[in-house]
């Protein structure tokens, strides 16, 4: 029985618990914020849950973490921003409205201030060309035009 136990203790051990597997989730980089949304005027995507969008100019970049994977995200054209509460900013909990044939809504999770910095390590370690968008596509949602 008393060998039992201690294999039983051993394998607990050596059998690490699966959020040890996966490791912690590494913080994003930046500092919690809010953007203007008539201030929006371009974005670089970094995947398809990750953006960064620019505001008012380019040097002023936010990190746009999404709640969940929008399907073709680096491939769309043009992108709407909804404001839930009205205020004219873009936070945390508002969404991004990716138009085309099939309309693609998707909350936001984070919204991050970058430093220059932060901003161009992101891109480069994306693997992503620098912002592709032409300055005024980032616009509202019909929805958010009420």
């Amino acid at each position: 029985m008393l060998g039992l136990i201690i294999l039983a203790s051993i394998g607990c051990a050596s059998n690490p618990s699966a959020s040890q597997r996966q490791g912690a989730a590494a913080p994003l980089p930046g500092t919690e914020a809010c953007i203007f949304t008539v201030n929006l005027y371009d974005w670089t995507v970094l995947g398809d849950s990750t953006l960064i969008v620019y505001a008012p100019l380019h040097r002023d970049a936010y990190l746009l973490k999404l709640f969940s994977p929008m399907i073709d995200l680096p491939f769309r054209q043009a992108l709407g921003f909804e404001d839930v509460e009205h205020n004219g900013q873009l936070c945390k909990g508002d969404y991004v409205v990716a138009r085309g044939e099939i309309p693609l809504r998707t909350p936001i999770s984070s919204v991050r201030l970058l430093t220059p910095a932060e901003a161009k390590q992101l891109i480069a370690a994306s693997k992503q060309p620098a912002p592709h968008s032409q300055p005024g596509a980032a616009t509202q949602p019909d929805s958010a035009k009420q």
